[in-house]
């Protein structure tokens, strides 16, 4: 949804995997990998309800961003 980065606007698709610092989401042409810091996601729910998130906020480990609930 934004990012420093022009190219990586409009990227679409499913995050497979998740690191300390980057999503990989699986798009029609291929996984892409993406640094959360400094960007904007725009992510839709099973729901279908859709989330702003900051990457900023989403920096770590999963498992370590669960501890800090």
């Amino acid at each position: 949804m934004s990012s420093p980065n022009l190219s990586e606007l409009g990227i679409k698709g499913k995050v497979i995997y998740e690191t300390k610092n980057t999503l990989v989401i699986r798009t029609r042409r291929g996984d892409v990998r993406l640094p959360k810091e400094k960007r904007l996601f725009l992510f839709r729910l099973p729901s279908g309800k859709r989330v702003i998130v900051l990457g900023d906020r989403i920096v770590g480990r999963p498992e370590e961003r669960v501890k800090k609930v």
